[in-house]
């Protein structure tokens, strides 16, 4: 039996070749990762940032993970790597048209308070040089993660104006200044729980509840049970509706066997691939995860009472709005256990 999952058409070239089966078999739009640091032994930081050799493997690599389009993301960096990763992403976009909608500048402009793994000697405000390369580049940018604290209302208008989006996060904002800064025109929040500020008690509401009672925002989860507890991601699910958008975060670990590729670099830090505990440093700080989109949306259908409509529409649609982007126009396969088995091109 074959199904048609959200806003699949009622048919799609070569899929038929399923229906026969006496197995169920599910139809999906390809996914869409808004936050992506490296995939498949390859980190987008170091020494010589983004390259369009690596997001051409990492884009290769992540199709075996049902995953179409991606957001490459550059964390904490000093201007010389941010200005180098943006020359590259521009290289790119230009060489492969639609694979990618620009690059993720999560830092340096965060709080230091809630830097997670991000180095403190690069993290500094929105201005200057960094502004004035931003803006030469809007085209090769997706959107930046921000803390309100880096970036005055005015450089975020200018931002807007060059059509790049802001996303509040790694943030220790509290409500007002949170809810602010998402009135002064951010659409996104980045990995909600995480490396943000939540409230305490019933009194102190800050940022993570300001996205929460936010009308607008669409925000990204990280979806492996790791990151953030199942209730809250329901919890978080149940209050955004249709702007949950499931993320990854994933590093070099990610698609990879952890037996076989135990450790590697990340924010000039060793990073561990552990199966249980994820990506950790030696302190145990999280540093994003190993986590694929096949795996997020059956952990959101397993463990945190999503239908499977819901958590394809997390993983296609729901980020596609995020990003005013368009599907990628490939179906994925599913098995009944929601494994990837085939992935099929919708284009001609």
């Amino acid at each position: 039996m074959l199904d048609y999952v959200y806003c699949c058409p009622d048919s799609v070239p070569d899929a038929q070749k399923y229906a026969a089966s006496d197995r169920r078999y599910y139809v999906t739009p390809s996914y869409i990762d808004i936050q992506v640091n490296g995939y498949n032994e390859v980190t987008l930081d170091g020494n010589d940032g983004v390259t369009v050799e690596k997001l051409e493997h990492i884009s290769e690599s992540l199709k075996h993970s049902g995953c179409a389009i991606f957001v490459p993301t550059l964390i904490t960096s000093p201007y010389e790597i941010l200005k180098k990763s943006l020359e590259q992403t521009e290289l790119y976009m230009k060489k492969h048209p639609g694979r990618i909608p620009g690059l993720h500048i999560e830092g340096p402009f965060i709080s230091p308070v809630k830097k997670g793994i991000h180095k403190e000697a690069y993290i500094r405000k929105l201005e200057g040089r960094d502004l004035e390369l931003i803006l030469r580049y809007a085209g090769a940018v997706s959107y930046i993660t921000l803390d309100p604290n880096a970036v005055t209302p005015d450089v975020m208008k200018e931002l807007l104006n060059a059509g790049i989006r802001l996303s509040l996060g790694h943030t220790e904002a509290d409500y007002r200044k949170a809810e602010e800064f998402i009135g002064n025109g951010a659409t996104l929040g980045t990995h909600l729980y995480n490396a943000m500020t939540m409230a305490a008690n019933g009194r102190t509401p800050m940022a993570v509840e300001a996205i929460l009672n936010s009308d607008t925002v669409y925000c990204g989860v990280i979806g492996d049970g790791i990151h953030v507890n199942y209730a809250l991601v329901r919890l978080a699910h149940r209050l955004l509706g249709d702007r949950f958008v499931l993320v990854t975060d994933c590093l070099a670990a990610a698609g990879t066997d952890p037996e076989k590729f135990r450790s590697f670099v990340f924010a000039e830090k060793e990073i561990f691939n552990d199966p249980v505990k994820g990506c950790i440093d030696a302190k145990g700080t999280l540093g994003g995860s190993r986590l694929t989109m096949t795996e997020g949306v059956q952990n959101l259908v397993r463990h945190a009472g999503f239908t499977l409509n819901e958590a394809v529409y997390a993983a296609t649609l729901a980020p596609a709005k995020a990003l005013g982007i368009n599907l990628s126009g490939n179906y994925n396969i599913l098995d009944e256990d929601l494994n990837l088995v085939d992935v099929i091109s919708g284009k001609d």
